[in-house]
């Protein structure tokens, strides 16, 4: 039964990658490409057993199928350099086998979805490979049991989301919004890669059981690893000062943002927050600030949500108030009510996004719509600079727009200047 598992957990993580890799492979070196049905029947076998592992593993846990197991599954090392090792380890557990099934289903949900959606679409073949690499990462982010494995996955999720926001890259915007996420993304995961690289030199070691131990550093050092992953968490679920990104997100396929930012990779950040929640328990300076940013993001969307025009966006909006409702929860130590607050929100979340275009199309059609009033009402200047500011969301983006021109300033400026030391140095060697 040992094997059973194993087997499964490889399906599971590994299938919509092999899936993924063939087909793209076939459509780059093919003499013609795969057709929708082929393409689809291919992607959808992956999943489907991806599904089925997943299934197989969680009634191993709970003891469906013999006694239940839980804990790590050692697979050897994936990368050892001198005394740095890559652990190949999984972990089993409640909050593993939860994320595992929603990610499951949610992926599988969205690709029958898009088979009528994204029908003669041109990037439908690019849509399907995309989906497989997403589908295998976050299987790996449920089930790694280790920080480097994590953050494989964490990547691997990150660079299909910018993608796939990216998706329509015929027009501009969509890029433009692309690049701010995958931006915002690089920034916040800098903190998850030192916060790795720093449990590793404390420790000696970077899998989840371990991090139970990170109680005996000192308070300094612990607080930092805590407020390091707080970033990461921060940028990945789109949390204040780092939300800007999401709303833009909408510009991709109504399925992506369904998957995306209502499902799955708009909640790995408090993912990551359950899986390392020894750390943030050590941390009460950091558990204190991830409860005061929770409560503001969820502050500052409820109110951006009561003054958007576009539904996808309200959604966002929307979105954004209970990611930050969860990550209070879990700074505050309600880890159960957080996983459950979780993944309804996602199956919730999810269905609304995939609804969002037949709403608004029954909306129009059956003219189920408020007409607007005649005339301007009278508002008082309170009241109209109430509504102004989450209608411009606070203009936090424009403020963070202008820190990063600054810093870009500062960049061509210093770049101008070596370029003329390097001239005159040059002027100098010739004579």
């Amino acid at each position: 039964m040992r094997e059973l598992l194993a087997v499964s957990l490889g399906v599971a993580v590994l299938g919509p990658l092999v899936a993924s890799l063939v087909t793209g492979i076939r459509l780059l070196l093919g003499d013609d490409w795969l057709s929708e049905q082929q393409l689809v029947r291919v992607i959808r076998v992956a999943l489907i057993a991806s599904f089925v592992g997943s299934v197989v593993v969680a009634a191993r846990h709970f003891g469906f199928l013999g006694p239940a197991v839980s804990g790590e599954i050692d697979f050897g090392s994936w990368v050892a350099i001198g005394s740095y090792e890559v652990p190949a380890v999984l972990y089993l557990d409640h909050v593993a086998v939860a994320f595992s099934l929603l990610g499951a289903a949610m992926t599988g949900m969205v690709a029958r979805f898009s088979v009528t959606y994204l029908h003669r679409e041109p990037g439908f073949a690019r849509f399907y490979v995309l989906l497989g690499f997403f589908a295998s990462g976050t299987q790996l982010v449920a089930f790694a049991g280790a920080l480097d494995l994590f953050f494989a996955g964490w990547e691997a999720i990150g660079i299909s989301s910018a993608l796939f926001i990216a998706f329509f890259h015929e027009r501009a915007e969509p890029v433009r919004s692309g690049i701010r996420a995958f931006v915002t993304y690089r920034l916040c995961d800098l903190g998850f890669l030192v916060a790795i690289v720093t449990t590793h030199e404390h420790l000696g070691s970077t899998r989840l059981r371990d991090l139970a131990a990170i109680e005996r550093l000192p308070g300094v050092e612990v607080t930092i690893i805590a407020m390091l992953l707080l970033v990461a968490a921060l940028g990945k679920s789109a949390q204040l000062p780092f939300s800007g990104w999401l709303v833009r997100a909408m510009e991709g396929p109504t399925p992506s943002s369904a998957l995306f930012y209502g499902a799955v990779s708009v909640h790995c950040g408090l993912f990551l927050l359950l899986r390392t929640a020894p750390v943030l328990e050590a941390a009460p300076a950091a558990a204190a600030t991830g409860v005061v940013i929770g409560i503001l993001t969820a502050i500052y969307a409820t109110a951006a949500t009561r003054t958007h025009a576009d539904a996808k966006g309200a959604l966002a909006q929307a979105t954004l108030a209970q990611t930050g409702l969860i990550l209070a929860e879990i700074c505050l130590g309600l880890t159960t009510l957080a996983l459950v607050h979780l993944v309804g929100h996602a199956l919730l979340r999810a269905w609304q996004y995939l609804r969002a275009p037949n709403a608004i199309h029954d909306a129009h059609h059956y003219g189920h719509h408020a007409e607007p009033p005649a005339g301007e009402p009278e508002l008082s200047r309170l009241a109209r600079a109430w509504y102004l500011l989450p209608l411009h969301r606070f203009r936090l983006e424009d403020r963070l727009d202008a820190i990063a021109d600054g810093v870009l300033r500062l960049a061509r400026g210093l770049h101008r200047l070596d370029q003329r030391v390097l001239a005159l140095f040059g002027t100098g060697e010739s004579r």
